[in-house]
């Protein structure tokens, strides 16, 4: 009992000074596990590096109700923050878009007219006009007065100047990622030229533009990706990753020693490589032969031969005559594992689950490589297991009831390899610094039907990685990070900490409020003594 009663007096005193001392700059602890309130490196980095002003205008609708109203806080909070660990280079302001209008703008909104699909129109104020410019547009928010819902025009957005360019943030519903949003958008103004990914084309790859250009709007606020033809005799010097995506076509010997002697520069490169390529509609596969298994071998990850099942898998919805109706039924598809967890501790790792690998292939990490390390970055389940990738095996009508299935997983399906890795075509020589290299056992992930937030957010990370750009990495990995409750707790365990959680919320909700009252009575009182009888 008097451990409970020292534990509520300390939390109080917490509670006090954070009260009195939340006005003075500087006089802040973050006590998160992952310091979730403090600038991360990559920001304060970024900030201390500019040489020329930076301003950012918060375009934030007054008297908006919550959630939005605490969205607004935190992002002054955040730019406080900035501002000061900028040293003076970003400066801010909060406007509220409708105290901008003039007398002009005020006279156009009271003219609305109406179409003849009933309507209702108006000519745009110059701050409507001004703002659409930006991309910020006015988003329909519900708010209750007098006890009815109705629903008002808001605006939730965010423009960064640097000289002449400028960059917004259309519409902050979730600020969660904020700060890495914000850092991005700078460091692509101040730059002088963005990281550029090179996809190799001219193999039965995926067509950067037609194919995968939903990859590419994922990848171009940070790198500019470009077509890569081996055949021209070199990759081009302004590179900077090279990407090996789906090939269904062999690669020539003078095209695997490129690529070689570009790794070799210690640069860094992507294999995503199928043993059969699968329609995603009609599931029926076709061998691939790329040639690629002794060059990727050479660094360290050997590829195998069968495809991963999983009964950790993905659910697909099949049709299915029944009489005279068709309907939609769920199956499972054990051929589309899903990784609950990514292995390791890596900010790469970090904050990633439920990533699906469509017909994924096995690899397997050499141990014996010297100068290189190697670590597997996904893995199949237990309950895994390789078959032949056949049109039966594959059929997402199979009878799983009957299937004789012998687990035998897990298995490796994403490796990384990074140091002085040897050579593909000498292997007595070493690359001439730190190369980093992915090998993946599909390129399924970099379809649009699989290209969920969880994919997108592993293929970012996987590409910060390859451009060393690990301080970005690590601040969205920190970002995407959750605190769950510890699985090994007993069930009555886990009752007592959710009752532990809301149980503290209310108590510290009510010295919050004690000490307010005790801060507004002290000040009514020195006003009484300070005012003459």
């Amino acid at each position: 009992m008097q451990k409970s009663a020292l534990s509520f007096i300390l939390v109080g005193i917490l509670v006090v000074l954070n009260v009195l001392l939340v006005g003075l700059p500087g006089w802040r602890i973050d006590l998160t596990r992952d310091r979730a309130f403090t600038l991360a490196e990559a920001t304060t980095e970024t900030l201390k590096n500019l040489d020329k002003p930076v301003t950012v205008t918060a375009y934030f609708t007054e008297n908006l109700p919550a959630p939005f109203s605490d969205n607004a806080r935190y992002t002054k909070d955040l730019l406080s923050e900035m501002r000061a660990a900028s040293g003076g280079q970003l400066s801010f302001e909060f406007l509220d878009p409708q105290s901008q209008e003039t007398e002009e703008d005020r006279e156009k909104k009271k003219d609305v007219k109406r179409d003849i699909f009933g309507r209702t129109m108006r000519e745009k104020t110059s701050v409507e006009t001004e703002l659409e410019s930006l991309g910020i547009q006015p988003v329909e928010v519900r708010v209750f007065e007098e006890d009815e819902a109705k629903t008002m025009r808001a605006y939730m957005g965010l423009a960064v100047r640097f000289g002449e360019d400028k960059e917004a943030l259309p519409y902050m519903q979730d600020v969660s990622m904020l700060e890495y949003d914000l850092t991005s958008i700078i460091r692509r103004l101040v730059r002088t030229k963005a990281p550029t990914i090179g996809v190799v084309q001219g193999h039965g790859e995926p067509d950067l533009q037609s194919q995968l250009d939903k990859v590419i709007n994922l990848l171009k606020q940070n790198y500019d990706m470009k077509p890569v033809k081996l055949a021209e005799g070199k990759v081009p010097d302004d590179v900077d990753v090279l990407m090996v995506i789906g090939p269904t076509q062999a690669f020539s010997d003078a095209e695997q020693r490129l690529i070689d002697a570009w790794v070799m520069q210690g640069k860094s490169a992507a294999f995503f490589l199928d043993r059969y390529s699968v329609d995603l509609q009609s599931f029926q596969p076709a061998p691939v032969e790329h040639n690629l298994d002794a060059l990727v071998s050479a660094y360290g990850i050997e590829l195998g031969q069968q495809l991963v099942a999983d009964a950790e898998c993905a659910t697909l919805s099949v049709q299915e005559r029944r009489s005279f109706m068709v309907v939609q039924m769920p199956v499972k598809a054990p051929f589309i594992p899903t990784v609950r967890q990514l292995e390791g501790d890596s900010p790469l790792a970090k904050g990633l689950a439920d990533v699906t690998l469509p017909f994924v292939t096995p690899i397997y990490p050499k141990t014996d490589v010297q100068g290189a390390a190697i670590e597997v970055l996904a893995k199949s389940s237990a309950k895994s297991w390789l078959e032949e990738g056949t049109a039966e095996n594959l059929s997402p009508r199979r009878d799983w009831g009957s299937a004789e299935v012998s687990f035998t997983g897990p298995y490796a399906l994403i490796a990384t390899a990074r140091g002085a890795l040897p050579s593909f075509a000498d292997p007595a020589q070493k690359a001439a610094k730190e190369a980093r290299v992915i090998v993946a056992g599909s390129s399924s992930i970099f379809e649009d039907a699989v290209l969920t937030p969880q994919n997108a957010g592993l293929i970012l990370n996987m590409i910060d990685w390859l451009s060393l750009d690990a301080k970005l990495l690590d601040m969205r990995a920190r970002s995407l990070t959750e605190a769950p409750i510890d699985p090994d707790l007993s069930p009555g365990a886990k009752t007592l900490v959710k009752a532990g959680n809301v149980a503290a919320a209310v108590v510290l909700d009510g010295i919050f409020a004690a000490v307010l009252m005790l801060r507004r009575r002290g000040r009514r009182n020195a006003l009484a003594v300070a005012t003459p009888t």
